[in-house]
Formats: structure tokens, sequence, C-alpha cells
């Protein structure tokens, strides 16, 4: 029944095309390879990439064929455990960004860099939240395999000396962000939200300011990431956009469907932020940071759910 419904709707999708028996025999071979709803959604994901239509509004030949082709693929790529579905994210996004992209290799520095990260007694959650987060961000801002490849190298040995006697933990008591709301977040988050107290509660409020926007830049990415919504962010380059337009998304999205207050207060972070990086005159203080603390930490938590983190 499952193989006829299959069947049924993939001609209801291509009409007025319609599968040969060349077409119907590759079909029961991806029918026999997965589970039905696995294939219910392939088939839409398969339509949103592939289908293209003339001038007249009707559906291609040619975006018909390429759907059917990559049906299978897909369907490969979606039974794949998180991870290796977020390494073929990222690989892929390479392969358009750099002129040059070694898959090979990129495949075995990204299996060396999870490795390194299960040493360290990461989870599969931590792992897959840092591939959507830092890994995914390294890829935009590189502009070539070769920067890509030698940070990868740099990072997996830094994960390798994680446990060694000299390296400095970050002494804070949770002013800013209460430890409370990270200390289960994966390595990366949990050492911004230290750093940001740890900088305000020794007066250093410029490094306050900054660290403060870098969080919620990164944690505002990390929810389109994770709501399937990022080309809404992501310039044709496929590097993202602007914090403030990153904002100005936000403040309108309704996949993303912030609240109010998070919506009226994310721009005063962005501008502390931007102020204490790129003002020459300007120095952070107390008094412009104290005053906010509960609103970025209800914007902080807010997106930590959205992102999928909690």
């Amino acid at each position: 029944m499952a193989h006829k419904k299959i069947e049924t709707i993939i001609n209801d999708k291509i009409a007025p095309y319609s599968l040969n028996e060349r077409g119907k025999a590759e079909l029961a071979q991806t029918i026999r390879k997965y589970p039905y709803e696995l294939l219910i959604e392939c088939i839409d994901i398969g339509i949103e990439r592939y289908f293209c239509y003339d001038e007249k509004g009707t559906l291609t030949q040619e975006s018909v064929g390429k759907f059917l082709d990559k049906l299978g693929g897909i369907a490969y790529n979606k039974s794949k455990n998180p991870i290796d579905q977020e390494i073929s994210h990222i690989k892929n996004k390479c392969k358009k960004i750099y002129a040059y992209w070694n898959d090979f290799k990129a495949e075995d520095i990204l299996a060396k860099y999870i490795l390194a990260l299960r040493k360290s007694d990461w989870t599969d959650n931590q792992i897959l939240n840092d591939l959507k987060t830092e890994v995914n961000r390294l890829s935009n801002s590189s502009t070539s395999w070769s920067q890509w490849f030698a940070t990868m190298e740099k990072w997996i040995e830094d994960i390798n000396h994680w446990g060694d006697e000299d390296s400095i933990s970050i002494e804070q008591d949770g002013t800013v962000l209460p430890s409370s709301i990270f200390e289960n977040l994966s390595q990366n988050i949990q050492s911004l939200c230290k750093q940001i107290n740890a900088s305000y509660e020794n007066n250093l409020f410029d490094c306050t300011a900054v660290m403060m926007r870098r969080l919620l830049e990164g944690l505002l990415v990390l929810s389109y990431q994770n709501l399937g919504v990022e080309k809404e962010i992501t310039e044709k380059n496929g590097r993202h956009l602007t914090l403030d337009k990153i904002i100005k998304n936000a403040e309108q999205n309704t996949e993303l469907a912030l609240s109010a207050n998070t919506r009226k207060d994310m721009a005063i972070f962005k501008d502390l932020g931007n102020y204490s990086a790129h003002k020459i005159w300007y120095n952070s203080t107390q008094q412009d940071i104290k005053p906010h603390i509960l609103k970025y930490r209800v914007i902080i938590e807010e997106l930590m759910y959205k992102a999928g983190l909690k």
C-alpha cells in the first residue's frame, strides 16, 4: 500500500508528467530502503529545492527529472544521524562558498574534530550545537578552503590540550547571566556566558559590551538554523547578514516569533557592543550596562530556547 501511495503522490506532484517504467523501478528501490514518513518529508524537500517553472507557470520537465534523480540522495541524507546530517550541510555549504574544496580532507578533519570533542566528554547534543554554531560560523567567515582547514586544525589542537594543567578557568559569579541558564550547554556557549560575567565583575565594561553583542548574534543565528530559516539571514555568497540586518529580520519574522520585549530590546545590546568595538572616543561604563542586565538575561534565555539549546 505504501508503495502505491508514494508513487501516486509523486505522480500527482509532477503532473502533467508521470513516472515511466524506469522511474517506477528506481522509486521502488528507494521505497524499500526508507520509511514512508521519511519519504513524504523528502518529497516536500525535493519539490522546494528542485521544481522550476517556465514563464507560463508550467512545471519544467528538466526540473522534474532533477527532483526524481535527487530523491534517493535526499532520503539518504535525512536518514543519517543529526551530526552526520550537519556535517553534510557544512560540506555542501562550503563547496558553494569556496573556489576550491577537498571533500575527502574535510570529511577527515571533521571526524577528527568530533572525536576530539567526544574525548573531552562532550555529548552528541553539545557536538551538534557546536557544529551548528562555531563550525558554521567559521564556514561563513573563512575566505578559502586553506583558511577553513587551518582553523579546524588549530581548533583540534586546542581541544586536545583542554585538559592540560596550565589551562585557565574563568572565575565568575553569574552577575549578568546566572550559571543555571548555561551550565549544561556546549563549551563555547558556556565560555561566552562566563566571559560576560567575569568581565562585568572585574569592571571591564567594554569587554562586557562586546561579548554581550557576540553572544546575542550567535544565538540569533543558531535560532534561525534550528528553525530551518537560516536562508533568510544569509547572503548569496553564503555569509550571514550583519547583526543590524539580522535584528531587523528577527523583529518581524513569524517563524522566529520572538516576544515583544525581546524584539524591542535587542538593538540596545547591538549598539552597546558596536560602540565599545568601534567608537574611538567611547568607553563603556557600568551605568551603560547595569540598567539593562535583566533585559539581556530575558533575551538570551529566550534565544537559547529558540535555538534548541534548552
